[in-house]
C-alpha cells in the first residue's frame, strides 16, 4: 500500500524547514546576516569564545562551511577571531558588542516564528514535541557541546 505524502516525516521536516529559512532570512535581512550564520550566532550566544572545531562540531557542520559563515560574521563585524592560546593553530570566535546588540531582536525573531509553527499545540504538546525532536536528535548524532559549555546552556 503505498503511503499518502503527507505520511512522511522527512516531508513535514522539509517544508517546516525551508519556512523556517524563508521567515529567518526576511528578519535577518536589515543585519545582513544569511540564513547560514544564524545557527553559529546562536551557539556563540551560549558559549561564546569556543573555537572554530568546536563550533562545527557542536551544530554538526563541516570546517570549510564553518570557517565560510564566521569569515562573513567577522567581515560584517559580528565575531572576532583570536588564537587559541593552547594550541596556535586554532581560533577562538569571539562576539563584539554588535553581536550582543542584536541578540533581542534575533531571539525574538526566532520567537515569533516558533509562536507561529506551533501557534495550535498545547504547552504540554509543546514540550512533548521538543523532547521527541532531541530525543531523535541524539539518538543519531550526539552532541558534544552537552556538559562542556561554560555558560551552563545544556
Amino acid at each position: 500500500m503505498k503511503k499518502c505524502p503527507d505520511d512522511y516525516i522527512g516531508r513535514w521536516f522539509s517544508v517546516l524547514h525551508r519556512l523556517s529559512i524563508s521567515h529567518v532570512v526576511k528578519g535577518l535581512k536589515e543585519f545582513n546576516i544569511g540564513s547560514g550564520q544564524i545557527m553559529f550566532l546562536l551557539e556563540l550566544y551560549h558559549c561564546d569564545g569556543v573555537n572554530q572545531e568546536e563550533l562545527s562540531s557542536y551544530l554538526n557542520i563541516d570546517g570549510a562551511n564553518t570557517t565560510r559563515s564566521i569569515k562573513k560574521l567577522e567581515q560584517e563585524g559580528y565575531v572576532i577571531r583570536k588564537a587559541d592560546v593552547n594550541d596556535k593553530r586554532a581560533y577562538r570566535v569571539y562576539l563584539t558588542s554588535k553581536a550582543l546588540e542584536i541578540k533581542p531582536q534575533i531571539l525574538a525573531l526566532l520567537k515569533e516564528w516558533e509562536d507561529t509553527f506551533l501557534q495550535d499545540l498545547s504547552v504540554e504538546e509543546r514540550t512533548a514535541l521538543l523532547d521527541l525532536l532531541k530525543k531523535i536528535g541524539h539518538s543519531i548524532f550526539d552532541n558534544p557541546r552537552c556538559g562542556m559549555c561554560n555558560n551552563n546552556c545544556c
